[in-house]
């Protein structure tokens, strides 16, 4: 393991995921639950943990954003898609009743704000509401909202040459809760496939947790640097979590697990009973996401995880070559 400055061991930023969210999640916290980089087993560890009064930010929120919702730790949504309020159930009747409040962008213009939190400016321009019922007056307010139109978006012309564009505001989220390929303990992440706006919540959020499928060695991350999407000084904690993306699936790892979501979750949004019965049984009823492996298995068969490593697929074929000269050659030009 390499030596900071000084000789100095550099900190672990490795910690259970029950450590993780006590520490870096507080009550009120924007949190980003992006579609991709699906952090499932963290979002449960935040209903388990009993966070109140949480946001959830993403281009796309889906099922793991449902169970904040469900499980009453977020009570507002800024997103493009929120998988389980497409269809009547506990989610729409949340923000019918106002326990749920909710502001609507699209998915490139979430993308977008994070991005300007990345890159630390205010706003980003945007031409992709123009011309839509988006800007229309009577719908720049609505019951289920929780910001001031003003702080939603504003139309500006541009002062170069006068065309028309949308500003939104940057978002910088609180905490931004991910999973990925592989770090070290120091926090550097890698991470390869589609990503979609998980790139910019890492570099946008306050505080970044991740769970891992793999911890490595720090060579092998500086083997391989043009992976990290993020160096560990970016980094609050990183949690070893094998499958901590499932039922979703995790780029050269696993597949999607179908089955399982049609077994146990494809109801917990149509009674509160329902929603119980999967909380009670997938979320406190385990102690943990080691916990909730042993639980499939006991339940599906020692190799129903197993059986949904990816075993075809494209792959480089060569390796990647990197590397230096073993000396400087720069040579003046004559008469200099």
């Amino acid at each position: 393991m390499r030596r900071a400055a000084g000789g100095r061991m550099p900190e672990s930023k490795l910690m259970t995921e029950g450590e993780a969210i006590e520490r870096f999640v507080a009550d009120g916290d924007s949190v980003y639950v992006g579609y991709t980089a699906a952090a499932y087993g963290l979002c449960q560890a935040i209903v388990r943990a009993g966070k109140r009064n949480l946001e959830a930010i993403g281009g796309s929120v889906g099922p793991q954003g449902t169970f904040l919702f469900l499980g009453g730790c977020a009570n507002r949504v800024r997103s493009g898609y929120v998988a389980s309020a497409l269809r009547p159930g506990l989610v729409q009747d949340m923000m019918n009743d106002g326990s749920l409040k909710y502001e609507d962008y699209s998915n490139q213009g979430i993308a977008l704000m994070l991005m300007a939190g990345a890159l630390g400016v205010p706003f980003i321009p945007t031409r992709s509401f123009l011309g839509s019922d988006y800007l229309r007056e009577e719908y720049q307010e609505h019951p289920g909202g929780f910001l001031d139109p003003g702080q939603k978006w504003a139309q500006m012309e541009s002062p170069f040459d006068g065309q028309k564009f949308v500003a939104l505001p940057a978002l910088r989220p609180d905490v931004a809760v991910l999973h990925a390929q592989r770090a070290d303990e120091q926090g550097n992440v890698q991470t390869w496939g589609h990503i979609g706006d998980a790139r910019w919540a890492y570099w946008a959020a306050k505080k970044v947790i991740v769970s891992v499928e793999e911890i490595v060695p720090h060579e092998v991350i500086a083997n391989d640097p043009g992976r990290t999407v993020v160096p560990g000084f970016r980094v609050a904690a990183v949690v070893h979590m094998p499958f901590g993306a499932h039922p979703s699936g995790c780029t050269g790892y696993y597949d999607f697990d179908y089955a399982f979501q049609a077994a146990t979750m494809s109801r917990i949004n149509r009674t509160r009973e329902d929603w119980d019965a999967y909380a009670a049984e997938w979320i406190h009823g385990v102690a943990d996401r080691a916990a909730y492996v042993r639980r499939i298995q006991e339940l599906f068969g020692k190799d129903a995880l197993e059986q949904l490593r990816v075993d075809r697929g494209p792959s480089p074929e060569p390796s990647v070559r990197y590397g230096h000269t073993a000396e400087l050659r720069f040579r003046m030009p004559e008469g200099a």
